[in-house]
């Protein structure tokens, strides 16, 4: 359902529409889009924070199927991902349960369907929090890319070497 009124729960998967409704036979969905706004360029909680709102007096349980905090855009800017999304309705007081990285379930669920030997595996990704740390803790070897969101910081640049 897209009614806030009318869900079990909430399912944070990404940052630009709200979807909700059930889907045809066909696929097609029945129920609304709803912009978030500008969130993803800006991080502006103006439209969520009253989804939120009502969602937490409802003691609605949130899932956050993607906890990035940000992302590095192709144009170099950054975008804010659902991770943020879902410490904010922490914030309110809402519950939330995560899965994605960093946290080991997340990785082990993906060891388990690659078949492989964890001394086989290595995760890339750019991102010391989520990507390395996940890593780390589910005992895996991972590839720090230098040029992504932790770039200013490293002194590196998309595209160069460091």
């Amino acid at each position: 359902t897209g009614s806030v009124e009318e869900a079990d729960f909430i399912i944070l998967q990404g940052c630009q529409v709200l979807r909700g409704g059930p889907s045809d036979a066909k696929g097609d969905k029945n129920g609304e889009e709803l912009s978030l706004g500008s969130y993803l360029n800006t991080g502006d909680f103006s439209v969520i924070d009253p989804i939120l709102e009502r969602c937490k007096i409802r003691g609605l349980p949130m899932i956050c199927c993607n906890p990035d905090n940000i992302v590095v855009m192709s144009d170099g800017s950054i975008g804010h991902m659902p991770g943020k999304i879902a410490q904010r309705y922490e914030s309110m007081g809402g519950k939330c349960t995560y899965f994605g990285k960093p946290h080991v379930p997340h990785f082990e669920t993906c060891i388990r369907k690659l078949g492989l030997d964890r001394n086989r595996i290595a995760h890339v990704g750019d991102s010391l929090h989520h990507d390395v740390a996940g890593a780390r803790a589910a005992g895996i070897s991972s590839v720090f890319i230098v040029g992504g969101i932790h770039r200013d910081e490293l002194g590196s640049a998309i595209g160069e070497m460091p």
